[in-house]
Order: C-alpha cells, then structure tokens, then sequence
C-alpha cells in the first residue's frame, strides 16, 4: 500500500517534498525533517527534484560544513557573554593594546631617527629614548583606560551597577578607544577567561577539563543532529507515507517552511522608544537566548520600583505651601504635609507659627483648641488637659500642675520653621536650626506683589500622590483634551518651538500652543500663538505664564502639598493684568468670583484624570519631546533625591520614625 502511495505522490506532483507540504507529518516524519540542515531545505523547495531520501554522507557533508559556524558563534556568544560578566575587560585590554601600539610606534620611530643619523652604533642613546616611550606607552593606556572606566560606570550607574542589564548599552558605547581599535578582540578575552576561569561553567561547553576553542567545537560538535542509520531512515519515510491519501491536490506553490525550535520558543525583541528618560533597555540574555535574562529582568524591576519609591516619597529641606494666609486668623488651622499634621496660628503680633498637632501629653489635636496668652507668650491651648504651648514648642502652661514650672525647659513639641510670602504660609519642612542661606529660596511669582496684577486664591484637594498632580500643572499638551472648551484647541494640538533650561532649583520651558476662543469675549483676545512660559520649583510649585492678545495675561501659580502618599492639596492663585485697561475696572473684585471659577472649573477636570492615572501599572512610562519639561524635572528632583534629601512616605516609614526637623535626620 505503501508503494502505491508513493508511486501516487511521484506522479502526481513531482517531488517528495511537495506531496509531504499537503499532509500532515507523523512523527517520524517530523523528526527528519528538523535534522535537515539549511543545504537540505535550500534542496527540498523545488531547486531539484526530489526522488530519494538524502544520504548518510550528504547529511554528513552538511554537518562537517555546518559546524565551524556553529562553533564561531558559540565563541562570540561566550565572548558576549564574558562582556556582560566583567565589563571593564574589554575597555582594559582594548586600551592596554593601545599602549602598547603607542610605545611600540615611538620606539620604532626613535630608532629609525638613530639609525638615519648614524647613531645605531652607540646603544647608550637609545636608553633616555627607551624610557620615555615607555612612559608615553603607560601614560596613553592608564589615560584611554580612565576614560573607558568612566563611561562604562556612568552606564552601570543607570542600571544600579547590574552589569547583565547594563551590558547592551555598554557594548554600544562610541568611545575614542573603539574609534581607534574597532576589533573584537575576542581571542584575547577568551585567553583570559580560561586563564582566570571567568567562561561559562563546563557544563554548558563540554567538560571543565576542557576549555577554548577546542571545548567550544565540541559543542557545536555535540548540537549538530545526529544522523539516522539507513534502515531507521527508510522506516521513518515508510511511517511518514502511510499517512498520506491516496490521492493529492494539483502541486501549488510551496513556501519555504518556517524554522523550528523544539527546545525554546521564538521571543521576538521588544519595541524600544527613542525619547529620552523612556527606554527600557533589552537586557544582553535576551538579545543572545531569545529568553528572558532572569538577573535583567529582576534589575529592570528593582529599577523601576525605586523610581516610583522615590517620586512617593517627600523632599525634606523644602519649603512647601502649608496654608493660604487668607484663611489663618485668630483660630488654629490645621494643616497636613507630608504626612504629618500641623498646626498654624498666630501670635498677639500677627506672627505666625507652626507646630506639630499631636499634644506631647496624650497626643490630642491642639487644632481642636484656642490662641491664649500666657506668661508673655501665645500659645495654642490643648482641648483636653488646658496645655499650652507656644510657637517653639515649649510647655508653658500645666493647668493641673500644683507646682508651676515642673516640667521639661526644652521643646516639647516639634516646631517648624514659617514665613508669609505672596499670600501663601510656606512651611519649611526641615530642621529650623539649618542656617537661612543654606536653605533653598522660597519659590516666588513677582506678579502677587504687582499692585498692577490682581490675584484670586483658592485650593482644591486631590484623592491621589502629588507626583502626578504637580507634574499635570506643567504638563501643555492635556490643554487640548481636558479643557478644550475653555482653552484647548485640539483641532492644532501641536506644541511648538519647546526650549528647556534648569538651574539648581528651578527648569523653565517656553514654547507656544494655538488657542480657540469659546465665545466672542475670548474672541477679542485670541491670537495666532500663545507664547507660554512655564516653572517648576522644587520641590512641587509650578508657575504658567500666557500672554494674549490686547494686552491681556494670565499667570497660574499653583503649588502643590503632599498631604500624604494618597492624598494632595493644590494652593493656587490666578494672577491677571489687563494692560490695555487705564481705568482698573478689569482688576475690580467684581471680576475675582468669574476667575476663580474658571480656574476652579480647570482644577476639577484636572482632578477626574489625574485621581485615574495608574503609573504604577506600567513597566516604564514612555516620554516624547512635547514632555520635556517633565523630564527635565524628573531629572532635577532625582538628583536631590540621590543626594540624601528624600524622605520616605508614611506607607515605608512611620511619621515618628522620620522627622526630617530634628538635627540627627539631616
């Protein structure tokens, strides 16, 4: 039955191969086909026909050709493989054959000079020569050396010193060394990790008594198929024939098969972006194995895990909004900051002060109290016990106390350095015995104190961290979308003509956007560009300038407080001028309630995105150049981060246990 099937496929169709692509192959069949070599598939896609099966010596012939390929990138995998293991091998030997090429080059030349001025007989002037082509040899290499170290360790950095994960950005590094001697040099790596025993364990290259190339043709040796004996052949073609039917399609055109791996799946690379602050690095076990490396991807994670820890957390030694003087009177004010509650009041002078909220005695809120007078001091009275305590923190009245005066001199309670600047209580959340120059300047609009401006100020609570409320405040290019009928245009969404700049304090971006005016009011102001400029101070205050047409600007100045690591309060005021107008009617408290309106409307359509917004779900958040600013901040506060200044939230560290205004926390 068997040869009338396969005088059926002969006829029909022509070749072996075309009748087994219409069929389902058994197992044996299958098995013959994966031990084909690319020759064999080149020979079964129609290029000759196909009578009889390939012989013992062809599979033998395509094996013996087969495997110094193999072997040659079994040594580039393993010379790749060394690179990721000890980075700075390759940047030491590249430079250390630089130097010695140096000295070898003045040496030469310095006796070619002897030799034509006929000094070759006296071998006593070579020695000053000698010597200083040796320095100039040691000099050239521990020079390229310290470069290439450099920019390896600035790589490593990036990727918290994981050379696995480091090692693609690494390898792509232009430096004046690779531009000078652009080899692999992978003989010499591979000499060297036999020498110090850096190579892959035995195992994988075939026993630990073997090593280099030998080793490594061994392994190709031992991955090529074996080839089936003649009378296995001939039964696996006999299994694979009987499965076919009796009768065939018209042959059609075969395309060629796609190749299999039994043992591992086929993992296609990632995407990568090209924005800046937003690539993922593919990690070198990948790029070689087609498999997640499980050492890069545990850096990835851990990577990404301390970013968002650090963008949670607080910034101590940071001035922060903690009320709007409008609204601290002649009563204590609650204010929360970082996951601390304070309390703001003021004195018999106008003065005010800032404590924590947590009485010393039984911790009740002293909020909940009253401003007193006692002994020459205002102080903030305890609803609980009658405890009074002043604006340094010191005990100075104990109602039930028979003795006055038996209690602790020293502050009892935390205080916090305060000041009143352009209508905002700014809390400097930091030790107050930090000399005043050494603290950051408090972030400032000139426009609040511009008799010519007229601010209105409000606040407005998020239910989220504050990170991404503070960065929606500098963020143009959500105008379009989330406030497109009072402002954005998503007909031009484009933002135009961006330039970032930063000082140590502070990234100013300008740029223009295209408005579309929502009635005739904001028609008579509509201009072809908006030239925009935007601030964001550090820690999270951030100031917007607009300019309009006749004379017409706007500016928001909205600094944002980390009430905790889920809640945030935005304190802003909206400051506008009017130019064009001698009479000072459009500056009347009149207009205040329509502005504040307006930018309590933006606020609230702010808030329904950015309470939403799951950052955290994403393995890496992708930036483009509309975002610069954005990133040029996420830089800005990293780097204070990095330099000890962040604070943990309280969902890391308990409030009591990180108290960054006492002296032993700076």
């Amino acid at each position: 039955m068997a040869s009338a099937e396969t005088s059926g496929i002969r006829s029909g169709q022509g070749s072996m191969h075309t009748a087994l692509c219409h069929t389902r192959p058994s197992a044996a069949a299958a098995s013959l086909r994966s031990s084909r070599s690319s020759s064999d598939a080149r020979w079964c896609l129609g290029h000759a026909p196909l009578h009889t099966a390939p012989s013992r010596r062809s599979r033998l012939l395509v094996s013996a050709v087969a495997r110094p390929h193999r072997a040659q990138s079994l040594v580039r995998t393993a010379s790749a493989e060394l690179d990721a293991r000890a980075p700075f091998l390759d940047p030491f030997l590249r430079t250390f054959c630089l130097g010695v090429g140096a000295g070898a080059l003045l040496e030469g030349a310095h006796v070619a000079l002897q030799v034509l001025s006929n000094g070759f007989a006296d071998p006593a002037n070579f020695a000053p020569l000698l010597f200083a082509d040796h320095v100039a040899a040691l000099a050239s290499w521990v020079g390229l050396y310290a470069v290439e170290a450099a920019a390896v360790m600035a790589v490593l950095k990036r990727f918290n010193y994981n050379p696995r994960a480091a090692a693609r950005e690494i390898a792509t590094l232009v430096t004046p060394s690779k531009k000078m001697l652009p080899l692999r040099l992978t003989l010499f790596k591979n000499f060297f990790a036999a020498g110090a025993k850096i190579a892959a364990p035995s195992s994988a290259i075939g026993g630990r008594a073997a090593g280099g190339h030998a080793a490594l043709s061994r392994a190709a040796a031992a991955t090529t198929p074996a080839p089936l004996a003649p009378a296995a052949e001939a039964a696996a073609a006999t299994s694979a024939f009987a499965t076919l039917p009796a009768t065939l399609p018209a042959a059609a055109p075969v395309a060629a098969p796609a190749p299999e791996s039994p043992s591992r799946p086929v993992v296609q690379p990632p995407t990568r972006a090209r924005g800046a602050n937003s690539v993922v690095p593919v990690p070198l076990g990948r790029r070689l194995t087609g498999l997640p490396d499980v050492d890069a991807e545990q850096a990835s994670i851990a990577k990404r895990s301390k970013e968002l820890r650090d963008r949670e957390g607080y910034l101590k030694n940071m001035w922060y909004a903690a009320a709007l003087s409008q609204n601290v009177k002649d009563k204590p004010v609650k204010t929360q900051l970082c996951g601390r509650e304070m309390v703001i009041f003021r004195d018999d002078a106008g003065k005010v002060h800032a404590i924590d909220n947590t009485c010393p005695h039984r911790g009740a809120p002293l909020s909940e109290g009253w401003v007193e007078h006692k002994d020459g001091h205002s102080c903030v009275v305890c609803p609980y016990h009658g405890w009074a305590m002043d604006g340094e923190g010191h005990l100075q009245d104990v109602p039930a106390a028979a003795n006055k005066g038996e209690w602790p001199k020293r502050p009892i309670v935390d205080s916090w350095a305060v000041e009143e600047k352009g209508g905002f209580v700014w809390l400097f959340f930091g030790s107050k015995n930090l000399p005043a120059d050494a603290r950051p300047p408090i972030p400032y609009c000139d426009e609040l104190d511009d008799p010519a401006w007229r601010p209105v100020y409000e606040e407005i609570e998020f239910d989220c961290n504050h990170f991404g409320v503070f960065e929606n405040a500098i963020d143009m290019a959500h105008i379009h979308y989330l406030h497109g009928d009072s402002f954005g245009n998503q007909s031009k969404p484009e933002i135009r003509d961006m330039t970032t700049s930063e000082d140590a304090h502070c990234v100013t971006a300008t740029f223009t956007v295209y408005n579309k005016p929502v009635n005739a009011f904001w028609a008579l102001f509509q201009v072809p560009e908006v030239n925009v400029i935007a601030k964001a101070f550090v820690p999270c205050t951030s100031l917007v300038t607009f300019e309009l047409a006749n004379g017409l600007s706007f500016t928001t100045f909205v600094s944002t407080a980390p009430i905790s690591a889920t809640k945030t309060i935005n304190r802003f005021a909206l400051v506008r001028k009017l130019s064009s107008d001698k009479t000072g009617i459009f500056n009347a408290p009149l207009w205040d309630g329509m502005a504040r309106r307006a930018m309590l409307k933006i606020q609230r359509e702010d808030k329904e995105m950015v309470e939403q917004l799951r950052y955290d779900q994403l393995r890496a958040e992708y930036s483009v150049r509309a975002d610069a600013p954005q990133v040029k901040f996420r830089n800005l506060r990293q780097k204070y981060v990095d330099l000890g200044f962040g604070v943990p939230n309280e969902t890391q560290v308990a409030p009591f246990a990180s108290n960054p205004c006492r002296d032993h926390h700076q």
